[in-house]
């Protein structure tokens, strides 16, 4: 299933932009402001990735012949149960999208800390 490589990628590269937050906030704490450049270009890269491993996921759905499976995938993608819980592929594919889920949350509860750490009344999150 195409659509579990797609969010097996994206899980990797959640985990790679939460290891560059956590570098990040450790670059705002030593008031390390060329560091903290770096960081924040270095984390272009895996959110054009995903802005491409997204897009896959949409094109895959797009080209899905029949209506019910469109529905059945987008659900699935979306947070639902397995359309046929005896598919492990489908199980799979549920447990990634929960657990991406799950790191994207904490990606953006740290990102915003630390925009309004750097931003103060500037910060994004305001």
């Amino acid at each position: 299933m195409d659509a579990l490589v797609q969010m097996k990628r994206t899980g990797n590269l959640l985990n790679e932009l939460w290891d560059l937050t956590q570098q990040l906030g450790e670059s705002i704490d030593r008031n390390d402001q060329v560091s903290t450049q770096m960081l924040i270009a270095m984390r272009e890269e895996p959110l054009s990735k995903l802005q491409a491993a997204d897009q896959a996921l949409r094109e895959q759905l797009e080209a899905l012949p029949e209506p019910e499976d469109v529905q059945q995938l987008a659900a699935m993608l979306n947070g639902g149960q397995p359309a046929d819980p005896a598919q492990r592929t489908q199980q799979m594919l549920c447990e990634q999208v929960a657990s991406n889920k799950r790191r994207l949350a904490q990606i953006i509860e740290r990102d915003k800390m630390l925009n309004q750490r750097l931003g103060r009344e500037k910060s994004a999150y305001q």
